[in-house]
């Protein structure tokens, strides 16, 4: 799949698991857990033709998965505000790999996975 040609937030496949855990550029993760399931991670931030990014994560089975974003820091430097979902993962009954194009041209954007049952 050529991600070239997609909006950002509609560039998405199944992948190998094997990404190793690396952050690119100024990225900053807000990370939220589910009770009983491995901590949810985006495994790699990387840039993408100069004016966008890919953010890789894995999923497991039986989960719902949202990848959201806020541009917005909190006066003690925490992401806060409004979180926007760019992606919703499939509810699968096997564990995936996503990668997902998003704008790399904002000034700030921070991520984080919203994982619930």
């Amino acid at each position: 799949m050529n991600c070239e040609s997609f909006p950002p937030g509609d560039c998405h496949k199944p992948r190998p698991r094997s990404v190793p855990l690396m952050l690119l550029g100024a990225g900053v993760l807000a990370l939220m857990m589910n009770a009983g399931a491995q901590p949810p991670k985006i495994d790699l931030i990387q840039p993408f033709l100069g004016d966008r990014v890919l953010i890789h994560f894995d999923t497991e089975a039986n989960l719902n998965y949202e990848l959201q974003y806020t541009e917005t820091l909190t006066p003690n430097g925490v992401p806060g505000g409004t979180w926007t979902n760019l992606f919703v993962a499939p509810l699968l009954d096997s564990p995936s790999h996503y990668v997902v194009v998003d704008t790399g041209t904002r000034k700030q954007r921070f991520y984080r996975l919203h994982v619930y049952p």
